[in-house]
């Protein structure tokens, strides 16, 4: 029902390299293919590693929620484990996706994602590389991190916003292609004709969700920074609809029912070129929303000062849906039942686990001194994971 399109196929991680030999000699035809061997094996160097499936990094957020601490030590967290260091690669920049899908009241916390520019800072990114990076200009606006209309600009703390919904950042060759017709209130443009034809032919615009060009094109790594809420299509609204629905244009189709948004989000985030430099997700737990979603509710947000970074998506939408369920049976509302299937789905195409007991949290404690925050040392049980 669903496929990923690209107008050729050609993987961005497998670029073709041409090799100029006589195609009747094999010794010719050997040299190239290992040629290609060491150039595509050279460029998947390149990427970051990813933390293990499974675990889940957390720090105890200060009193005052500054994120300055703990997100340091967060990130030393997984370049100590990994054996890595964050800092500018080939490309040269970095992308926040952050959530705005909920307004001011429950959006990604600005003081977290300037924690994270001054941390990208101190590894080498300057500001101006530093993208942030959400669907609607307008919700990023009613967030505090795009500027007013007035302001000619589009920064935030010095670093370029990108709103996808200006139409700019989207790549003509890479989209997700789904008979679904679009969103009257997303697309109207593109409503009008569907309604017109009664259905949508391979090619049809109204088919397509496009890729954001500046995560799969512009970036080294790109960090996913979203928040958790539930919606009545999706469950739980967290690191994978972040990543994914509110990632491409005409995504509001496939929220008709459960299964057309579970299917549409794990085929989404299994898109090699968008997942494999989606390198970290954070979630803060200093406002969560578990009833009346997808937008703000204050009566049913509840806070707790919990930060959380983990390089599986699925574990951490998963901890969102014990949470939701806990908060639900303690105010006696019904549990969000059955478990959303975008996490099941995600898992089988290698997205991360979805079961509870194979997810393990690790706390990682700050020892703030002057000017400096460290981790504490990780588990063992932690780096045998890794082995």
């Amino acid at each position: 029902m669903f496929r990923f399109t690209k107008t050729l196929s050609i993987l961005l991680s497998f670029p073709v390299y041409r090799c100029q030999v006589d195609r009747r000699t094999f010794l010719g035809a050997v040299v190239c293919l290992v040629c290609m061997f060491f150039q595509s094996s050279m460029l998947q160097a390149a990427l970051l590693p990813k933390p293990p499936n499974g675990i889940v990094w957390e720090s105890e957020i200060a009193e005052g929620a500054l994120y300055y601490a703990e997100v340091e030590a967060l990130l030393s967290a997984y370049e100590q484990v990994m054996g890595v260091q964050l800092s500018p690669g080939e490309r040269g920049k970095v992308g926040l996706k952050v959530n705005t899908r909920g307004g001011r009241g429950i959006s990604t916390p600005t003081q977290l994602l300037r924690a994270l520019i001054e941390a990208l800072e101190l590894r080498g990114f300057s500001r101006s590389d530093i993208l942030l990076v959400d669907y609607s200009g307008h919700q990023m606006r009613q967030a505090g991190i795009m500027p007013p209309l007035s302001d000619a600009g589009a920064s935030f703390d010095g670093c370029p916003v990108v709103a996808l919904d200006s139409g700019d950042f989207y790549d003509s060759e890479w989209f997700y292609d789904s008979p679904l017709p679009p969103a009257l209130q997303q697309e109207p443009q593109l409503f009008g004709h569907f309604s017109a034809r009664q259905s949508l032919q391979e090619g049809d615009e109204g088919r397509k969700s496009y890729l954001p060009q500046p995560l799969l094109f512009d970036v080294d790594f790109w960090i996913n920074c979203a928040v958790g809420v539930d919606d009545p299509a999706l469950g739980v609204d967290g690191a994978l609809a972040n990543a994914t629905l509110w990632n491409v244009s005409n995504s509001r189709r496939f929220l008709v029912n459960q299964a057309t948004a579970s299917a549409a989000v794990a085929e989404i985030a299994a898109i090699p070129e968008l997942e494999e430099r989606m390198l970290l997700n954070f979630i803060s737990l200093e406002r969560y929303q578990f009833i009346a979603g997808p937008f703000f509710n204050s009566m049913y947000s509840r806070s707790e000062p919990k930060l959380w970074m983990s390089g599986d998506p699925v574990a951490l939408d998963r901890l969102l849906y014990e949470r939701f369920n806990a908060r639900r049976l303690l105010e006696g509302f019904p549990e969000i039942d059955p478990l959303p299937r975008q996490l099941s789905f995600a898992a089988s195409l290698g997205m991360g686990e979805f079961e509870k007991s194979k997810i393990k949290i690790e706390s990682v404690r700050t020892v703030i001194a002057p000017a400096v925050s460290v981790p504490e040392i990780i588990s063992p049980e932690t780096k045998n994971t890794l082995n």
